[in-house]
């Protein structure tokens, strides 16, 4: 019925309802339905076409911009001339080849993590620290060093270690084990992992860390050159100075995060914005386009509530509609290859005024050329059928528990001894007592009867309860089972991995380019503000902006003590569907894993995976996807009578498989760039509704709601 021509007219929530239409043709004959149920999809499919067939017919009437010619759009763009929701891995009719980069929010497909055991992640931690050591990729080959390696590791307690596998699980979780959690042959299969990313950063200089099956961090302290780091200083000391008189702080941070470049300000505002279809706006030439274009209509959900409403767990692809803002959209600036593949702003960066600060546009293209590798290392690409491509580590370390019964002694250490634990100085407390002699009553031939004000008024007195039908066998197993370690697996069999990426988005993307967001901040400290708080969990941007990755540079820390950006993701909660467990039998499970699966009392039980903390030091640069929850941890001032800081940039990758609209649509906002003579164009905004606009925006943002879902999705072992 559509040509491919009118196709690229209609939005795609017209199409949606032609498909839906259509999608009836396949249905089962009307035998299977009531006659009136049959009339009703007669109905919405005549309905549907007839929609459509006005779409065609008087477009003007739909297309959210003014269009004379009907030109065939170069792009489409969501919430523009496509559906703001539209999910194409979502609708029944997508092409098989439809691929993607997952985002961590609640219920987005590929988000999710393999949930590793409590050893695994701790083999990480202990990985990371080493290659933080210097020229720790030439010392991991001296036998000597290493052994001084495994000395220290042995000598070093556990109890942090534990601590930082299981943070922010609610409720304690499970007991640490009295065992070693780092054993030697945890030990030595780091350090033949390490050798073989030793190999691989002496030919990249990139170091993969954190890796889980799939889903890695990159950091490297050489990979950005001198050059490049004093040029980036120099461009923040520009803007700072740039700034003087009439600085830029960070609403909610206490004057304490000054915003030298930052998408928030400025961002695109529905029904107000200026919106060219084209991708005509530049670097040089943005600003013969201020105040040209129209608004753009801002959608309400034109499909159905339930199919977003509807939850069924991390990573069915059921992303909740609070996750797209109907208001706002971070603006990104396109990104285009040179020649000799070096990358090249095609249009303006928001906020960053394009013709005062070229020098600024040159030195952040420089960055762009080295955090594309470092993108490609750590990116994961998700297809509707077949195999994800991605670099690096494709399976856990360890071998996967198929099946696990707290009956089975074998999995549990020491053994059980009736003589050895009836004597143990192990302390039951009253409920334990109390439950295991009703335990023993229901069992006892001539049971003893419980006397209920002689327990109460041992209870008062702080006397145990008697258990007179608790023989000596019950009492020592029931110590055993509070005092026993679970014994947790050692890793498999070292393998080699290859770490070299499988594609590059130079080469899969150079055509269309790149879309970037960029921020550049100040963290300022003084005596009077002297420490820097926690920062919340959280993702980068919202659906709107399909943030894929980020890449961080540290360019400038003075005068403030070590800062580190702790990593967490979400995991399947349907471990119950893949492990064989007994009812209420899972504890060893627990203790592998370190998390509670069940509810009985124990809160520790969000599908959440720590995966430890990386240091941030001046001259590091990290990347990592968009799947990864993170935080900044808190750091103060070395010495608190002087002022010190903490300086970065930010780059943030949207989604190259799916285009948005960007700096290259919307002129720049900013009134104070107006340069042309006459009236200001309409489209401007000053600083004080530029300022309003990003308070609503930072309130639909709120972390609060995206760390509800998060904790709100848990483990369930207790039905089969």
């Amino acid at each position: 019925m559509f040509s491919q021509t009118t196709k690229a007219h209609v939005p795609s929530y017209v199409l949606l309802k032609y498909h839906e239409a259509s999608a009836f043709q396949a249905l089962p004959s009307p035998a299977f339905f009531s006659m009136k149920f049959f009339l009703l999809l007669l109905l919405k499919l005549h309905l549907g076409l007839l929609y459509a067939c006005l779409v065609v017919n008087q477009p003007q009437l739909f297309l959210p911009w003014s269009s004379s010619t009907m030109a065939t759009p170069t792009h489409l763009y969501p919430g523009v001339n496509l559906a703001l929701r539209e999910m194409p891995e979502r609708e029944f009719n997508f092409k098989d080849e439809y691929l993607f980069y997952p985002i961590g929010f609640p219920e987005y497909s590929g988000s999710e993590s393999t949930i590793m055991p409590v050893k695994e992640v701790a083999m990480m931690i202990l990985m990371d620290v080493f290659t933080d050591k210097p020229d720790w990729h030439k010392k991991v080959f001296d036998e000597t060093i290493v052994q001084k390696w495994r000395d220290e590791a042995r000598q070093q307690g556990e109890d942090g270690l534990y601590a930082k596998i299981l943070q922010d699980k609610l409720g304690q979780g499970p007991r640490k084990p009295r065992d070693r959690i780092v054993t030697d042959a945890a030990f030595d299969y780091c350090v033949e992992e390490l050798r073989g990313k030793a190999m691989y950063f002496a030919q990249s200089g990139l170091i993969p860390t954190f890796d889980g099956p799939g889903n890695t961090i990159i950091k490297s302290d050489s990979f950005i050159d001198e050059n490049l780091h004093r040029d980036l200083n120099r461009a923040c000391y520009t803007l700072w100075k740039d700034q003087e008189g009439n600085v830029d702080w960070h609403p909610r941070s206490n004057h304490m995060v000054q915003n030298l470049i930052h998408p928030s300000m400025h961002n695109f505002v529905y029904d107000r914005s200026p919106f060219i279809q084209d991708e005509v706006v530049g670097v040089s030439n943005a600003l013969d386009f201020m105040g040209k274009g129209e608004p753009v209509r801002g959608q309400t959900p034109l499909v159905r509530e339930n199919e977003f409403r509807s939850k069924f767990g991390i990573g069915s692809g059921k992303v909740l509609p609070e996750y797209w803002s109907d208001r706002y959209q971070w603006l990104p600036a396109n990104v285009g290859f040179r020649e000799d593949g070096s990358a090249e702003f095609t249009s303006y960066v928001n906020n960053l005024h394009p013709t005062k600060f070229p020098e600024i546009y040159r030195t952040i293209e420089r960055l762009v050329d080295r955090a594309i590798p470092a993108w490609d290392q750590c990116l994961r690409e998700v297809p509707r059928f077949g195999d994800e491509t991605f670099a690096g580590r494709d399976k856990s370390r360890f071998e996967w528990i198929h099946e696990a019964f707290d009956e089975d002694d074998d999995l549990w250490t020491p053994e059980f001894d009736v003589e050895e634990f009836l004597h143990k100085d192990v302390e039951l407390t009253h409920q334990e007592l109390r439950d295991l002699e009703e335990e023993c009553y229901h069992d006892a031939e001539d049971p003893v009867e419980f006397d209920e004000d002689e327990y109460q008024r041992r209870m008062n007195e702080g006397l145990p309860p008697l258990t007179p039908n608790v023989d000596d066998e019950a009492m020592a197993e029931v110590k055993w089972v509070k005092y026993r370690d679970a014994i947790l697996p050692d890793p498999k069999p070292f393998e080699e991995i290859d770490y070299t990426p499988k594609q590059s988005l130079w080469e899969k993307f150079k055509k269309d380019g790149l879309q970037i967001i960029v921020k550049m901040a100040s963290i300022e400290l003084t005596p009077e503000k002297p420490e820097f708080s926690d920062g919340s969990w959280h993702l980068e941007g919202q659906m709107n902006e399909k943030i894929a990755a980020t890449a961080l540079y540290y360019f400038d820390s003075e005068n403030v003590t070590p800062s580190r950006l702790s990593f967490r993701m979400q995991t399947s909660s349907y471990l119950n569907d893949d492990i064989k467990a007994g009812q209420d039998g899972y504890n060893y499970l627990e203790r592998v894993y370190g998390t509670d699966l069940g509810a009985q009392g124990g809160f520790a039980r969000s599908c959440v995976q720590s995966y430890g903390d990386v240091g941030t030091p001046e001259g590091r640069l990290l990347a990592f996807p968009n799947v990864f929850q993170h935080r900044v941890s808190s750091f103060k001032l070395q010495d608190p009578t002087k002022p010190g800081h903490r300086r970065f940039i930010a780059l943030w990758l949207v989604d190259p498989h799916r285009r948005i609209l960007s700096t290259a649509n919307v002129p720049p906002q900013q009134k104070d760039w107006w340069t042309g003579s006459g009236e200001v164009p309409g489209g401007l905004t000053d600083v004080e509704e530029a300022r309003a606009h990003r308070l609503k925006l930072m309130d639909e943002r709120t972390a609060e709601k995206a760390r509800f879902h998060w904790e709100a999705i848990d483990y369930n072992f207790c039905e089969h």
